[in-house]
């Protein structure tokens, strides 16, 4: 397959690079490229031009900064978990980038690109061919959604695999745009929607990720089932942090919900019946609670929510035994 016709700009800096997507709204944003080229092949997404970050330079570093620990958008993927103070302090993070596709993706592959992916859906990550034998849906900018069947919405769903596990470690982004620079949590980015999932301003450019000094503190995991070991985006995914005194757990999960979802109500769980044994197998009961998984996937939603119970009691076995 080939790549549609497109314009192409390398700016020198992240201002220039706001003012061209506010110039041209058909414009994207371009960083390792392993999402957003095999959507353009496929005529998923077309964008007019391609704006190439990786001309950008001092966005691709890890330091730490007065206990926080800084990581520019333009990190590959690799970097991050051949870096000594991560896999150390923060193995759920190093676990989630080198769970990333192959080690080609993880080579190409930017932390900021992960994160801000496109959501996926069988009817709308397919060949124009494959899609042209029923009417368009909504994300591909038809009127219906396919698994739902409703009009003007999107169930796609967001299948990254850094999002939770920095979501776990109260994790902070930075926004570059036109109205200037804003620091916010990195769960408040995404929209919900399946067909726009990133809730950004216009003009606005992720740079940077800041995991908090406590982030580097207790124990930490990230689980991931997928239909195969490489290549393939999770089938579901999970990410668990809990500090060294206990008295506070994170769940986050991916690949399940139109956006990544803090598992708040098996936190609350935890926090009130702690880690033993038939505390954990109650999870079960609490998963539909936590996210409403839909088939646009092979896999059906009562698979999906199976997998969900074996991983996060996976996850908790995992900090009580470590």
């Amino acid at each position: 397959m080939r790549l549609p016709k497109f314009g192409y700009v390398e700016p020198a800096d992240i201002d220039e690079a706001s003012r061209i997507l506010i110039d041209q709204p058909a414009a994207k944003v371009l960083a390792g490229g392993t999402d957003l080229l095999i959507n353009m092949k496929h005529r998923v997404e077309t964008p007019l031009t391609l704006v190439n970050l990786k001309r950008v330079s001092g966005l691709d570093y890890i330091r730490q900064d007065n206990g926080d620990l800084r990581i520019g958008a333009l990190t590959p993927l690799k970097k991050l978990y051949h870096d000594p103070f991560i896999a150390e302090k923060m193995p759920a993070l190093a676990r989630a980038a080198s769970s990333v596709g192959s080690y080609h993706h993880q080579t190409m592959g930017t932390i900021g690109g992960n994160i801000c992916q496109q959501n996926r859906c069988k009817y709308f990550n397919q060949s124009k061919w494959w899609r042209s034998s029923r009417p368009l849906c909504f994300k591909a900018g038809g009127e219906i959604c396919h698994v739902v069947n409703k009009n003007d919405e999107c169930y796609s769903t967001y299948c990254g695999d850094l999002a939770p596990a920095l979501m776990v470690m109260n994790s902070g982004v930075v926004l570059k745009g036109a109205s200037g620079s804003r620091q916010v949590p990195l769960e408040s980015i995404f929209s919900g929607d399946g067909k726009r999932p990133l809730n950004l301003e216009e003009g606005e450019i992720l740079t940077e990720i800041v995991i908090p000094a406590e982030g580097g503190g207790g124990f930490s995991t990230y689980l991931k089932f997928a239909n195969r070991q490489s290549i393939d985006f999770p089938i579901v995914g999970i990410a668990f942090w809990r500090p060294a005194d206990g008295k506070e757990s994170r769940l986050a999960l991916t690949a399940v919900d139109r956006q990544p979802v803090r598992a708040t109500k098996i936190e609350e769980h935890i926090r009130d019946h702690g880690l033993g044994p038939a505390a954990i197998e109650a999870v079960d009961d609490l998963i539909s609670q936590e996210a409403r998984p839909v088939k646009n996937s092979v896999f059906s939603p009562a698979y999906k929510r199976r997998l969900m119970g074996i991983l996060i009691k996976s996850a908790l076995r995992e900090a009580i035994g470590r």
